[in-house]
């Protein structure tokens, strides 16, 4: 066996950050599944959350939870050109590469696990006042944490 035949090739660095965050993707379908919630429909930032906090943990990622509470503060845009509020995940791989992920977007249309750069996101992904997204996850982190205290 020669070098070269054992040397695999290097995964993109965004094509690895997609499958980690598919796999995120099913366990928040599964989250989801067990809690009766039919869809992902108003979840995004539970999903955001989960995801960013996945990303530190076990991806090799720096991660951050971004938002906008639509056309004029930020936010997604669908398919068909309209705003909404949104929350996603925002980050950089281990090996330097920026991107965007949204593991709730088919809630306006596009595929469940979205995964690009973050120059290309911006046409799709626009972050609102950062200020007011992080007081909204630590608010939700702080419910959460309470809900999940083990005593």
């Amino acid at each position: 066996m020669t070098l070269e035949s054992r040397v695999r090739p290097v995964v993109n660095d965004l094509d690895r950050v997609a499958e980690f965050c598919a796999s995120v993707r099913g366990i928040f379908i599964r989250v989801l599944a067990v809690s009766k919630i039919g869809d992902v429909s108003g979840t995004c930032l539970w999903a955001s959350i989960l995801l960013q906090q996945s990303l530190e943990k076990f991806g090799e990622c720096e991660a951050v939870v971004r938002g906008g509470e639509g056309y004029l503060d930020g936010g997604a845009i669908d398919p068909s050109g309209v705003w909404h509020g949104h929350y996603w995940v925002e980050g950089v791989s281990s090996g330097g590469a920026a991107f965007v992920v949204d593991i709730a977007a088919d809630q306006f249309g596009w595929p469940p696990v979205v995964v690009m750069s973050i120059e290309r996101a911006r046409e799709r992904y626009r972050p609102g006042e950062d200020r007011r997204t992080q007081e909204t996850v630590d608010d939700e982190l702080g419910m959460m944490k309470e809900r999940f205290a083990v005593s």
